[in-house]
């Protein structure tokens, strides 16, 4: 009989996500062990959030290299179309208070994208607030920032920069691969759809710069120059569109910037768990919006990889992220670690980061289980490639859900021009900007046409499950296992044997 690897506890214990476990423990009145966990929470999604980072310039770099750095034009857009028109582009349109929106994006963005400061040059940032503009300051973004000055540009990663100077990337030779999604997500595309740039961006000139980003109280008010980026004359909006009054108190412009496991920590020290428990409650999901944009931007890649450069290309983009991305930031650390550890570490960093603290519609689950021979990891559904499927992603597009979403849109809308109370507002829109990012996923999305071994030898997996059947078959790991769901409805299974 093979001894048990995890006592029943922790088997519960493995699947609750860390700000789960720190409510609970505040409600019991376990100060200390709160505390305690606050140093969990911080690290918690620090490895998936930087693969997802990695993983997107690697595959861009792929593209660039292998179907031509021009085509880049073609795969942003396509991958914003899949991304942000519908996700983003569509609330964006509504006469939502700017100063909300700059809320929305410290809460989705930039506190979330920053992992309260964990990991390698870790991800920071500032706001500034004048009569005019919201100013978020990176330094370094916790994305293409910290890329940059990591040296993923540099061998051994020799991540992609542009070869030349183009319209669409800042008219910058240079530029890194990761940062060209800006000008396409800032800027070109919501100018085509919108009539302005949303955040206009004042970008890095090396690695160790600032990045800046821009909310205007008027969003007609932009100032021509970042028109002129890409050969536009402005668009002249409603007269007297903006606010000058201030959003922000000087006290505010610093606490909100704070990463959220500081802020549990200070008010359990000052013994106010009512506080502490609200900022669990209101920060909880704060990696959802910045997550699902991941997971819609990565999927889309693949799919763009694939009608490009057919499965084959796909294939060889599959590994060519594993060898960048993978190999050394996750196996190579984990080799001498003995399985159980292993596992440990994949459930934790991986399976869990993925659920966003319990957020979403219906929220990510996982189940783990221990028998005499092994352990399995029932995710229902993964947060992530499961989401995707049962929302949709692999289905072509229909018009009843265009329908409804264009009455969501409406309905909305009517509502933001309610003189509804400010409090009201800040804390119902959050839910509503996740509800946006969990049901409005990309459409008409492959599946593999053949039974590729990079597919776990299975015919029709989604593409973006051929993330984990590719890397655990190029691992060479011969006791870990993982099954991708056949169905909308059915789960996805990790098996370890002992």
């Amino acid at each position: 009989m093979t001894d048990s690897w995890y006592s029943e506890e922790e088997l519960k214990e493995l699947s609750t996500p860390v700000v789960k476990r720190i409510v609970k423990a505040i409600r019991r009145g376990e100060d200390s062990k709160a505390l305690s966990l606050c140093d969990d929470l911080k690290d918690e999604r620090i490895l998936l959030h930087d693969f997802f980072a990695d993983a997107c310039t690697a595959l861009f770099t792929w593209v660039g290299r292998n179907i031509g750095e021009e085509r880049l034009y073609d795969m942003f857009t396509f991958i914003f179309e899949q991304s942000a028109r519908r996700q983003i582009f569509d609330l964006l349109n509504m006469d939502i208070d700017r100063g909300l929106e700059a809320t929305l994006l410290i809460r989705g963005g930039w506190v979330a994208h920053s992992c309260s400061g964990a990991g390698e040059h870790g991800g920071a940032f500032r706001l500034e607030e004048d009569d005019e503009k919201f100013t978020f300051i990176m330094d370094p973004c916790g994305s293409g920032g910290r890329l940059w000055r990591k040296g993923r540009y540099e061998p051994p990663y020799e991540f992609a920069v542009t070869s030349k100077a183009y319209p669409w990337t800042f008219n910058r030779e240079g530029l890194p691969y990761y940062c060209v999604h800006c000008p396409f997500l800032n800027e070109i595309l919501p100018m085509q759809y919108l009539g302005f740039p949303t955040w206009p961006v004042d970008p890095p000139t090396e690695a160790m710069d600032e990045c800046r980003w821009y909310v205007y109280k008027d969003k007609w008010a932009v100032p021509q120059s970042y028109y002129d980026r890409y050969g536009r004359e402005k668009e002249k909006g409603p007269q007297g569109s903006g606010n000058g009054e201030r959003w922000f108190s000087e006290e505010q412009l610093t606490e909100i910037i704070r990463p959220t496991p500081d802020r549990i920590r200070d008010r359990l020290n000052k013994g106010d768990r009512k506080m502490a428990l609200r900022i669990c409650r209101e920060m909880g999901g704060e990696f959802f919006f910045l997550h699902s944009l991941y997971v819609n931007m990565l999927v889309a890649t693949l799919d763009f990889v694939a009608r490009e450069a057919g499965e084959e290309g796909l294939g060889e983009s599959l590994s060519y992220v594993y060898e960048k991305c993978v190999k050394e930031q996750v196996v190579s650390s984990m080799k001498d670690l003995p399985r159980r550890e292993a596992l440990r570490s994949i459930i934790h960093n991986f399976f869990l980061a993925d659920t966003c603290g319990g957020a979403g519609y219906p929220p990510a689950g996982f189940e783990v289980r221990e028998d005499a021979n092994g352990i399995t990891v029932l995710l229902n559904s993964c947060g992530s490639g499961g989401k995707l499927l049962r929302h949709g992603t692999y289905e072509p597009p229909n018009e009843l859900r265009k329908i409804v979403e264009r009455l969501q849109i409406g309905l909305m809308s009517v509502a933001v021009k309610f003189p509804l109370a400010e409090a009201l507002m800040v804390s119902a829109m959050p839910y509503s900007v996740d509800f946006f990012s969990e049901m409005r996923k990309p459409e008409g999305i492959g599946v593999t046409s053949r039974a590729f071994d990079w597919a776990g030898s299975r015919l029709g997996v989604p593409y973006y499950c051929t993330f984990c059947t590719s890397f655990v078959k190029n691992s060479g790991v011969d006791w870990l296992e993982v099954i991708p769901p056949g169905g909308r409805r059915e789960p996805c299974i990790w098996r370890a044997t002992k």
